[in-house]
């Protein structure tokens, strides 16, 4: 065997020799041909060596051809020496992303609706003011209420009757009546004049009211309380009138009320009719009534 080249490295395959503890691998050139051990030394031998060589080649190639089948399955059994396809790398799934959670968007604020402009209130006219009702009221030139009267206006003077003015008439009134009484008499109420059917425009009687069943604008005159005793004389010398106006005329001081009543009537009771018969007949026809009171003390 001459010098040795080195073939193209096909395959190493390593074949065990029975009863050799060693592994031999051999080396296979393009012709598929087993050229030497690979544990050979390249380069020239000794004819000793090639010797050796040659029976160490016989007995390998005793074992090539088992080993070259061999070779050959596990080539074919690995795909002919061929990089083993790579075993598809199987992805992880992508992460689960877990989906973004509903931000609960707050509820939007009720709007308020706005506040109503006030309106002004329609500018009404307004109410004229209100008439007082008028009050009846009556008054005396002569003394204040609760005054004194003068000495003339009684028994123990002229026996006149003083001038009275009144005001406040209501309307609807049909009459005026006037009664002059002694509270502070026994029995109470001794009448001292009676005088009804006053027209209502009158404003008032003048003094010194004449004696007489009736006067000149209609008016009556009722009997006083003196009529039962009949006709005489004062102590101051006046005649008693009995209809009409008669004055003052106590034992001591008296207190004496001049009520004037508005009625919505006129009276149908005949002049020289009792002070009693007079207010019976006014009972439900009083639509308003004043007084004055005047005091009287005799002289000593």
């Amino acid at each position: 065997m001459g010098e040795r080249r080195t073939p193209a490295l096909h395959a190493i395959i390593p074949v065990a020799i029975p009863g050799d503890q060693r592994s031999l691998r051999f080396v296979f050139d393009a012709q598929e041909k087993i050229r030497y051990p690979s544990h050979q030394t390249i380069g020239t031998a000794s004819p000793d060596a090639e010797k050796k060589d040659e029976a160490e080649e016989g007995e390998m190639r005793r074992y090539a051809i088992p080993g070259l089948v061999t070779a050959l399955l596990v080539l074919a059994a690995t795909g002919c020496g061929s990089a083993p396809a790579p075993t598809p790398t199987t992805k992880p799934p992508p992460p689960t992303v877990p989906p973004p959670t509903a931000t609960k968007k707050p509820p939007e604020p009720t709007p308020v609706p706005p506040s109503p402009t006030p309106v002004p209130p329609e500018a009404t006219a307004e109410p004229p003011p209100s008439i007082p009702e008028p009050v009846l009221a009556i008054t005396s030139s002569a003394f204040q209420h609760e005054g004194d009267i003068p000495i003339q206006y009684t028994c123990f003077g002229q026996n006149i009757s003083p001038a009275l003015e009144w005001s406040g008439v209501p309307d609807g009134a049909q009459s005026l009546a006037l009664l002059v009484d002694d509270p502070d008499s026994v029995p109470p109420g001794f009448v001292h004049w009676v005088i009804f059917n006053i027209p209502p425009a009158a404003t008032g009687l003048p003094e010194d009211v004449p004696a007489g069943p009736t006067l000149p604008d209609g008016s009556r005159q009722g009997s006083n309380a003196f009529a039962p005793y009949g006709a005489g004389t004062f102590p101051g010398g006046a005649a008693i009138k009995l209809v009409g106006y008669d004055g003052p005329c106590p034992g001591g001081q008296h207190r004496y009320a001049f009520t004037l009543y508005a009625l919505d009537t006129l009276l149908d009771v005949p002049a020289e009719a009792t002070g009693a018969q007079v207010v019976e007949a006014m009972q439900g026809h009083v639509l308003a009534q004043a007084q004055l009171v005047g005091l009287f003390t005799p002289p000593q």
